[in-house]
């Protein structure tokens, strides 16, 4: 029985570690705006899917393979036929002030609810694994449509699975991984910021000669 938990406990951190590598080479393309993104997406959905079964985080483990595994492939269908041109030029936006009050307010109210369902479960940490899930549902589809406030809501996500979720559950490769996607994200903020300007000036000169 000991020898079986060590051969897992080998599998957990290999997956582990091919997932950490998956999602920082994801999180960087995402950062530059480059569609080959969601590749590396859909290998790391799978593994942290397997990690987070094991570690008992349901919340996590459904959030990856029910919503985030599909929305790799729309957000990429998204990205690449949804621009002017159908043709991989889907330009950054910004949401309305009424997008922006319905898509952060509807975080705690879907967390309380979903961390209620979790605790008649064996899960850990039932609230704090549902807020972190709820708002990267959010953040998921904000950043599939391309809009800047996805950054916003995957920085929090980033504080809350590195400096306390992950920790606890002794899944430090991952918590490291997550404090590096925090700053990746505020790095991402600033990129998708440049990104716009830059399109929204050649949009003008375009108008402009036309």
């Amino acid at each position: 029985m000991e020898s079986l938990w060590k051969a897992i406990a080998s599998q957990i951190s290999l997956a582990e570690g091919v997932a950490v590598a998956a999602i920082f080479i994801n999180v960087y393309l995402t950062a530059r705006n480059s569609i080959w993104c969601w590749i590396w997406g859909i290998i790391g959905v799978v593994l942290y899917g397997y990690v987070f079964f094991v570690s008992h985080l349901y919340s996590s483990m459904a959030l990856q393979a029910i919503y985030y595994l599909p929305m790799q492939f729309y957000g990429w269908w998204v990205w690449l036929r949804y621009g002017p041109k159908r043709d991989n030029d889907l330009p950054i936006a910004k949401l309305s002030a009424r997008g922006r009050i319905f898509w952060f307010g509807i975080n705690l109210p879907a967390a309380a609810f979903l961390g209620y369902i979790m605790t008649y479960t064996d899960a850990q940490l039932t609230y704090t694994d549902a807020l972190v899930t709820v708002m990267s549902i959010t953040a998921q589809y904000l950043l599939t449509h391309k809009y800047i406030e996805n950054w916003l809501l995957w920085i929090p996500v980033d504080i809350i699975y590195a400096c306390y979720l992950l920790p606890k559950q002794g899944l430090y490769i991952s918590a490291v991984l997550f404090f590096i996607l925090l700053l990746m994200s505020i790095w991402g903020v600033l990129k998708w910021r440049r990104i716009m300007q830059r399109e929204s000036t050649q949009k003008l000169t375009a108008s402009t000669h036309g």
